[in-house]
């Protein structure tokens, strides 16, 4: 087991930057030795699981008249394998019945003789009816204010700022993802002016609420910038985050605002990141910091925009900082330590004896009450369907996404729900706060797509119905469905935690012309129809903020280099050839017309004959 309190003395940086020189050579061997090992691990349990199903099947069919063997038959599948077993025969099946029972919705709902999805005023006018007769508790207050569901869009600092790319003293760039870009053979492309929402914030802000009709904007806060250093602050940069937040509100947007969107100043870096729990205390300084400039502008906080995310690219996949040893343990090791500091922020600013919002509040009654949440990232991993030639190749496929999925939620859920974060890689990364499930007061939900396996490799998608500019995901609206329905089962369910939820980030990459501004219409379509049958079932859900706004410096990759046009997300199109220039996209304006209605006030009189026609 590796303790939660190793890592550097401090004795200064030198001897720091030696002891991180020294935790990533113990962790090199993972490189080599212990993926070989997991590699045997995960066939092991696959082939056990397999085994054990197909062992199972066989008792059922001899065991039916003896009850003995009915008894033991029973206890069998009642253990941790045999539920393992239950997820990956799920597994094999929920993605292709949930693909074909919503495709059969959509055709439905689209070429109804009752009013269809694609009419935007009819599905606003139904969103807001379904929403306001909601059940739920966690909606009541909209029954009465149905203008506070948040409908937006969302940025972060890195990909939209611009002017993130400087350099310190010593000639590294301030932020460690530049610094890890302009190090990778061949280099790939810096943010530069990204989009320049930093000095062009103004005009943004007016032209998102003037063309789009948002009421919610989240924003990300770059650490990079307020504390390029160690322990000194640009005052600077913090007045003209308050500035941007500010202008915000002056339009009735609502910010969301992150604390980290996958970016961390390179002397944070330098010293381990979130690698070591004692330096997690540098980001709730800087956290906390920020809390006492906005409080009272702010009532959304997001610390983190999906550990998973962040921890995953840096440490497994390498196509993020640092970048330098693949390591599962060291993975779940920094997803551990970013929980830790979560918890640590949430108590520096909601405790009841000693929290930064009840000295606030004794100074100034008006302030809003901080909601503090974080995003979760739920990457749907489904087996790939079973071919004639070797049918085996699904079931093993399957007890892999089962345990890639376990790898990214298990620890997650498990800190928030029970307090302690427990995962085998196979050695054991354990943390414990029983404070853990005090200290969450929304969930985010991220969700993007689903991704089609082959063992450990996602497949490319072949129909143009369903491909997307973005190579890893596929057209999927869907997917929010099942992935509302893991955070309601895991995290936000009456049984769990009951907590609302915003889905943060979903969107759709399209081809940057007619066909492709086509298909982002008929994205949002299908999902805001899948966000209003959730909430008809009770999902308490309180929020929508797309990815993304405008067109953005996406993050590069060595398969997908260009990180401005190949990849364009935005409701608003931005020209990187002529000045960064934005225009409302075709593809957004059913998005607008829905918000543009379900904003839009009217008599009880003429309500009850929209929902006569209805």
């Amino acid at each position: 087991m590796i303790s939660q309190n190793e890592g550097p003395e401090k004795s200064g940086p030198l001897l720091l930057q030696s002891n991180k020189q020294n935790l990533y050579n113990k962790y090199k061997w993972n490189f080599s030795e212990k993926e070989r090992l997991a590699m045997k691990s995960t066939i092991t349990i696959t082939i056990f699981i397999i085994s054990t199903s197909l062992t199972m099947c066989a008792m059922d069919q001899q065991t039916k008249n003896n009850s003995w063997g009915s008894s033991f038959s029973n206890w069998l599948k009642s253990t941790w394998i045999a539920k393992q077993m239950q997820a990956v025969s799920h597994k094999k099946t929920s993605a292709q019945e949930a693909e074909e029972k919503w495709s059969q919705i959509y055709q439905k709902k689209e070429t109804s003789s009752e009013i269809p999805i694609y009419y935007a005023e009819s599905s606003a006018q139904k969103f807001k009816r379904i929403l306001t007769e909601s059940n739920n508790p966690l909606l009541a207050h909209f029954k009465n204010h149905p203008e506070q569901f948040l409908f937006g869009a969302s940025s972060s600092s890195y990909q939209y700022e611009g002017g993130l790319d400087g350099k310190n003293e010593s000639g590294k760039y301030r932020n460690a993802n530049a610094q890890f870009y302009s190090e990778q053979k061949p280099p790939l492309p810096l943010a530069g002016d990204a989009i320049d929402f930093w000095d062009r914030y103004e005009g943004d802000i007016q032209q998102m609420k003037e063309e789009l009709g948002i009421n919610a904007f989240r924003l990300s806060i770059a650490w990079d910038r307020v504390e390029p250093e160690q322990g000194k602050y640009d005052m600077d940069a913090i007045r003209r985050y308050v500035n941007i937040i500010l202008t915000l509100k002056e339009h009735n947007i609502e910010p969301i605002v992150v604390l980290h969107h996958y970016t961390i100043p390179t002397w944070f870096e330098d010293i381990g990141g979130f690698e070591t729990l004692e330096n997690i205390d540098h980001f709730v300084a800087f956290c906390t910091k920020m809390y006492d400039a906005l409080y009272e502008y702010v009532t959304y906080w997001s610390t983190f925009n999906a550990i998973e995310g962040y921890a995953f690219k840096g440490y497994y996949r390498l196509d993020g900082p640092p970048g330098k040893v693949k390591s599962m343990q060291l993975t779940q090791q920094v997803m551990a330590n970013m929980l830790e500091a979560h918890v640590r922020f949430y108590q520096a600013v909601k405790n009841q004896d000693s929290g930064l919002y009840y000295e606030k509040l004794q100074e100034n009654n008006n302030i809003p009450q901080p909601r503090i949440g974080l995003q979760k990232n739920i990457v749907l991993l489904d087996s790939a369907t079973a071919t004639i030639t070797n049918p085996i190749k699904q079931d093993i496929s399957a007890a892999i996404s089962v345990i890639g999925e376990g790898a990214q939620n298990k620890g997650f859920f498990d800190f928030f729900t029970t307090g302690t974060f427990n995962v085998y890689t196979p050695r054991q990364v354990y943390h414990h706060n029983a404070l853990a499930p005090q200290s969450i007061d929304w969930i985010g939900l991220n969700i993007y797509s689903n991704m089609l396996m082959r063992f450990s490799t996602s497949l490319a998608e072949f129909d143009e119905d369903k491909a997307t500019e973005n190579k890893t995901y596929r057209d999927y609206p869907e997917g929010i469905y099942r992935a509302a329905e893991i955070i309601r089962d895991r995290i936000a369910g009456p049984s769990k935690l009951n907590l609302p939820i915003i889905i943060t980030e979903n969107g759709i990459a399209t081809k940057d012309d007619a066909s492709g501004e086509a298909k982002r219409t008929r994205f949002f379509q299908r999902t805001l129809f899948t966000i209003r049958m959730l909430i008809k079932e009770g999902y308490p859900i309180i929020g929508y903020t797309p990815w993304a706004s405008h067109d953005n410096y996406e993050w590069p990759t060595q398969a997908q280099k260009d990180p401005f046009t190949s990849r364009r997300y935005g409701f608003f199109h931005v020209d990187f050839d002529k000045n960064l220039q934005r225009t409302l996209k075709s593809g957004a304006l059913y998005y607008r017309d829905f918000i543009k209605k379900y904003f839009e006030k009217s008599s009880p009189a003429k309500q009850a004959i929209e929902a006569w026609k209805e």
